[in-house]
């Protein structure tokens, strides 16, 4: 009866610390390009003007097109052709407690506040996803989720690799 029981108790902590264990960490360093994704912003309204609908679409395009820079040196770069979105010199760290990518202001980097952006990695089949989780105060309709293919490895020994940004 005692093997029985101290099997059980073994078995029940194996899988208590398994389950305790932080999620995995991805190596995001390097540059990935977006080459596709789900980006999901309000719906113009049937009146809407053309050139609302026109921002819209041109907003969802450059996400499209936009490209993410981590270097090995937690050096951050958001390339995007829109400038209030555009963000050079940040400072990037994981949280393993959300298992979040944080980033912020170089400046802020020893502080748990003040974040420029937060990004979700996740990994479905052979693809990569940044998904970008927003603010809790703006609409449910909105969502971005972008396909990412990293395009140059940056690393400690090579940290810039010939970059064009």
């Amino acid at each position: 009866m005692r093997k029985i029981i101290f099997t059980i108790g073994f078995w029940w902590l194996v899988c208590i610390i398994i389950a305790a264990q932080p999620a995995a960490f991805i190596d995001v360093t390097g540059k990935w390009q977006v080459v596709g994704g789900e980006i999901q912003l309000p719906t113009v309204p049937a009146d809407g003007t053309t050139a609302t609908k026109k921002q819209i679409a041109g907003l969802k395009e450059q996400f499209l097109h936009s490209v993410f820079v981590f270097r090995a040196d937690h050096n951050f770069d958001y390339n995007i052709a829109i400038d209030e979105l555009k963000i050079q010199k940040a400072h990037w760290r994981f949280n393993a407690s959300n298992n979040r990518y944080e980033i912020q202001e170089w400046a802020d980097k020893d502080k748990n506040n003040s974040f420029l952006m937060e990004i979700e990695v996740k990994r479905e089949g052979d693809k990569t996803f940044f998904v970008l989780p927003l603010d809790d105060d703006l609409p449910k309709e909105f969502s971005v989720k972008l396909e990412v293919v990293k395009i140059i490895e940056l690393s400690v020994t090579n940290p810039t690799a010939k970059e064009t940004l």
